[in-house]
């Protein structure tokens, strides 16, 4: 496996607001403004989670070119046999990374000509279902909001921390936990595996159960 900078030409990140893409973008079947996550709170569709769907403005099943083109060159990345992880990192006022964007990859179809975005990633707890749910939650809360979600994998990070993934096959979207509260969260397609991806995101970390 190779690590590399996957070179996508496009427009700058601008993580420091959060903005994944255009905000003038109205081609959404579903327009955001209707949704709500409580009482009077309308939900930014700059920072919608929809299980088995989006994260933002960033949709499963989109072409690799336009999200390239949205948020510029990912600043590290994993690549192999076709599939990639490219990572976009936000740097805080002190010079040091804080939140991530992760996009998994792979070609469309047999023709090998182009790729699609198959898993989506993020740590910030902007991010949130209509409802407003994100990260940041205890499990148990989070079971609560997917009762299907199952245990798939436990590994050990570079902090030496355990890192356990859990996983709502049928909504799409996963959690990583650490020390009882999660910090991502992952939509994917909805009865696809969250860690069915040929690639993993963390190469350096250590798994010891799945």
């Amino acid at each position: 496996m190779k690590s590399i900078n996957i070179f996508l030409v496009g427009l700058s990140l601008s993580f420091a607001s959060c903005q994944f893409s255009k905000t003038n973008d109205t081609s959404k079947a579903d327009s955001i403004e209707s949704i709500e996550s409580g009482p009077g709170k309308i939900v930014d569709e700059r920072y919608l989670v929809v299980p088995g769907r989006s994260v933002g403005e960033i949709s499963l099943g989109e072409d690799m070119e336009t999200v390239g083109k949205r948020l510029g060159r990912p600043d590290a990345g994993d690549a192999a046999m076709g599939k990639a992880w490219g990572i976009w990192y936000n740097k805080n006022s002190n010079g040091g990374l804080s939140n991530e964007l992760a996009i998994y990859s792979s070609y469309k179809d047999t023709t090998l000509t182009s790729k699609d975005v198959k898993q989506i990633r993020i740590t910030s707890n902007q991010f949130k279902t209509q409802d407003g749910f994100g990260t940041n939650r205890t499990l148990s809360d989070t079971q609560v909001k997917y009762p299907d979600l199952i245990k798939v994998a436990t590994y050990i990070n570079e902090a030496k921390d355990s890192v356990t993934v859990y996983d709502s096959k049928t909504e799409g979207i996963g959690f990583e936990f650490v020390k009882g509260k999660s910090i991502s969260l992952t939509v994917h397609q909805k009865n696809a595996a969250v860690n069915g991806t040929y690639l993993t995101l963390h190469p350096e970390w250590k798994l010891v159960e799945q």
